[in-house]
């Protein structure tokens, strides 16, 4: 009998076992740890191109640009805008008038992103940028929205932003968003002396950012040690004796 024969078939034996426990060693472990540091990777891109549309759309209303072009990258998932006529979430103001409430209802529209492999969903909504898991019930405020209280002169001012599409869009990959703002904003302005001032926030159903916005409302953004929480939904600030409200649409060409 040949010994030699026996002694390589085992060491090959050996050696390709060795082989195939490190290719599955690495597939188990390595591969879900690649894969997660990519989903990771391509949400925290979406988060700084959020941020940067969020500045376009700043150029568009407070610049007054008219037109605004912009080349991105959407990868891991896939980014829509949903037109504001067909919004589920609105923003609710009242003022008191001495006699009544005085009611003003806006449905701002949503540019989302939706992660494929992950959960990160993250929208600009009414000019805020807002983030939020698929799994999980909480929010958070990436970027805020533009609203000011002028404690001196008791002065409101509440800017919102509308987006409009007149078809489906949506983008995977490169691609370019414009979007335009033709006409002057609508301008609500309500002056009584010191009055009451409710805010408040209706989510989407399947789409809620309501903590997102609960910390700003109670944070110190727009007044010193936040807007007052009786509980009821409803945000109050007292003693406002102007509110300027603009509303602003922006269309969104294509994408």
């Amino acid at each position: 009998m040949d010994e030699r024969a026996v002694s390589e078939s085992i060491g090959f034996i050996i050696i390709f076992s060795i082989v195939v426990a490190g290719i599955g060693l690495v597939s188990l472990y390595g591969y879900p740890m690649l894969l997660q540091h990519q989903i990771g990777a391509d949400e925290r891109t979406m988060e700084q191109t959020m941020i940067t549309i969020q500045n376009d759309i700043k150029l568009l209303t407070y610049s007054n640009v008219p037109y605004k072009d912009t080349a991105l990258r959407v990868s891991g998932g896939a980014l829509t805008v949903y037109d504001m006529a067909d919004s589920h979430q609105e923003f609710e103001f009242k003022c008191w008038n001495g006699t009544d409430w005085e009611e003003l209802h806006f449905s701002p529209g949503e540019l989302r992103y939706v992660s494929d492999q992950g959960t990160a969903i993250i929208s600009f909504e009414n000019g805020a940028v807002v983030k939020r898991q698929q799994d999980a019930s909480g929010s958070v405020m990436l970027a805020e929205p533009r609203w000011f209280y002028d404690n001196r002169t008791k002065t409101l001012v509440i800017f919102q932003m509308g987006l409009a599409a007149d078809r489906d869009l949506s983008l995977n990959g490169i691609g370019n968003l414009q979007m335009s703002r033709l006409n002057e904003p609508d301008v609500y302005e309500l002056s009584y002396g010191p009055t009451e001032v409710k805010v408040k926030y209706t989510p989407d159903g399947s789409n809620d950012y309501s903590q997102a916005w609960h910390n700003y409302f109670k944070g110190s953004s727009i007044i010193p040690g936040g807007l007052d929480d009786p509980g009821d939904g409803y945000y109050v600030i007292d003693g406002v004796s102007r509110v300027i409200v603009k509303q602003y649409n922006i269309t969104v060409t294509n994408i």
